[in-house]
């Protein structure tokens, strides 16, 4: 049997932050480095540090590059799909040229372009992942179409003892209860709901996925027939199948697994508008509308990220709801000064067991997000290791949504905090 390692941000984990020990005095002095100015222009662009680039002393590969990643921000991936082959199939030599393999990538994973994510099918093919491994089983389906049976529709979701948000989907006309997860790629059925429900496997080898605890999971490319979620029907949706057993978190604080018969993830998240009301257990569904273009503060590569803002600086955020906590990422202190930090051991949870690595707390941070100023005390940091194209800063996380009523529109490349609890 082959198998096969897919990395996967957010794949089948929460993490959960457990202090086991810690020091420190909080304090609330931070600035932004001074050398931040002094990066290179691709780490400009990776950072979107927008102030600092003069497009009029940029040349044309330069231009060019900046232009696509402004596609990627308005979530128009059928221009960086076209622009990306533009560039990939001139003989010109362009220095850029490893990225806009990534940008190929990444616009037809979005699109659900599976047949052409096979190697076979681009000599330029750029894999991070392995994705085309999994997008060779997913190219032998029918193309997904997405219905709605009415603009809008408002459904109640339930609390995980964790507080992730559980909301029940019919999985070919059979209601199960599925995480709610925008930091998961994939939807994820277990193997259990996948037998109940008739889900056709589209491919006899196992493949594994590595969760955010190296802990390796067997998983098995199928497809949906009919998914719904409220007024929102997927027809021909895949999915990837995962062991009953390795769909189980175990909670730090009890001996009881949290059993799980499925993850909403990204690939069906990203094809409506949603406003959740964490405070009512609501979740408003709405068909998406695109508007002109503009260049918004939400938009999705590899990764739903949400802009934020510190000092007239950039700040970008990935969008995990599968993640219990908000945490900055090692890349913060690139970005920025502070004064005090100190170091604790805290635990990562995820499918498969437990992590415990030491971290650095950053005391006090504050950032703009949308028009509002969120305030960080306590919060750990992280290392993420995964290979992206844009800079992350942090995570938001379940903690976050929990304090306050957001939506986020990735057609229009928009995440709206509308209230504050």
């Amino acid at each position: 049997m082959r198998k096969y390692f897919i990395h996967i941000i957010g794949i089948l984990y929460c993490l959960l932050f457990i202090n086991k020990c810690s020091s420190g005095t909080k304090i609330q002095t931070f600035s932004l480095r001074n050398d931040s100015n002094q990066a290179s222009f691709l780490e400009q662009v990776q950072t979107l540090q927008i102030n600092a680039i003069d497009t009029n002393k940029l040349d044309k590969a330069g231009k060019e590059l900046w232009q696509i990643v402004e596609n990627v921000l308005q979530s128009d991936f059928y221009l960086v799909e076209r622009k990306s082959k533009q560039v990939l199939n001139s003989e010109v030599n362009n220095p850029f040229r490893s990225e806009y393999m990534r940008f190929l990538t990444y616009s037809l994973f979005f699109q659900s372009k599976w047949s052409e994510l096979l190697p076979e099918r681009n000599s330029y093919y750029y894999d991070p992942d392995s994705v085309f491994l999994i997008a060779k089983a997913f190219a032998k389906v029918d193309s997904q179409s997405v219905y709605f049976s009415k603009d809008a529709d408002t459904v109640e979701f339930e609390i995980a003892p964790n507080g992730a948000i559980v909301v029940k989907v019919s999985i070919n006309g059979k209601m199960r209860n599925f995480w709610f997860d925008t930091g998961t790629n994939y939807t994820i059925v277990s193997s259990k709901t996948a037998e109940d429900c008739n889900l056709p496997i589209l491919s006899k080898e196992s493949s594994r996925a590595i969760t955010h605890t190296d802990y390796k999971v067997d998983v098995r490319p199928a497809y949906i027939q009919a998914l719904k979620f409220g007024n929102m029907e997927i027809m021909n949706h895949p999915c990837l199948i995962v062991d009953d057993f390795n769909l189980k978190l175990h909670l730090f604080a009890s001996n009881t697994p949290v059993e799980i018969y499925g993850i909403f993830g990204w690939k069906a998240i990203q094809n409506a508008k949603f406003t959740i009301d964490y405070e009512k257990r609501k979740i408003i569904i709405d068909r998406p509308r695109k508007r002109e273009k503009s260049v918004g503060n939400f938009f999705w590569f590899g990764i739903p990220i949400i802009i934020g803002e510190f000092q007239n600086q950039k700040i970008l955020f990935a969008f995990d709801l599968g993640s219990e906590k908000s945490y900055l990422t090692n890349n913060i202190f690139k970005r920025i000064n502070f004064q005090k930090i100190y170091q604790q051991t805290k635990g990562i949870g995820s499918v498969g067991g437990w992590k415990f690595n030491p971290t650095l707390v950053v005391p006090y941070f504050e950032v703009n997000i949308d028009t509002f100023r969120i305030v960080f005390v306590d919060i750990g940091t992280f290392d993420l290791a995964r290979n992206l194209f844009f800079q992350i800063d942090g995570i938001l996380g379940l903690d976050f949504v929990k304090k306050a009523k957001i939506t986020f529109d990735i057609a229009n490349s928009k995440f709206t905090i509308l209230e504050r609890y």
